[in-house]
């Protein structure tokens, strides 16, 4: 009997260990629906990098945007026309949202630095 108990105890010990985060994943609200998923989802990701969104990114219309600092400063990758506004994110941090519904070229601006440009291309 002891050997049993002892089996099931080990046993939801294991299966206590595999369950998985309750916090959220980093998210950002646009026009309304907050995005979220899981890696197969995600389109296409803008990285920041010595203060650059790199090259242009060209995704479907509503489809999931990953966006990844890389940089030592704060950034963030904001819609010049303000279609779109993400969160500023510290070195290592990253959040996904969506892509505008509209299609066009949309400019990318960081809140705090003002010479930081790119553009997000959505088409379908």
């Amino acid at each position: 009997m002891r050997r049993v108990i002892a089996g099931l105890f080990a046993l939801s010990l294991m299966l206590a260990g595999c369950g998985g985060s309750d916090e959220p994943s980093t998210s950002t609200e646009t026009g309304g629906s907050e995005a979220g998923g899981s890696e197969e989802e995600v389109a296409g990701t803008i990285t920041i990098a010595e203060f650059a969104y790199g090259d242009p990114l060209t995704v479907a219309p509503g489809a999931l945007i990953r966006v990844v600092n890389e940089d030592s400063a704060e950034h963030d990758a904001d819609a010049e026309d303000g279609t779109f506004d993400t969160d500023l994110l510290a070195q290592g941090e990253e959040l996904t949202f969506n892509a505008p519904d509209a299609e066009g070229t949309y400019a990318l601006v960081c809140s705090n630095h003002s010479e930081m440009s790119g553009e997000l291309i959505v088409a379908a």
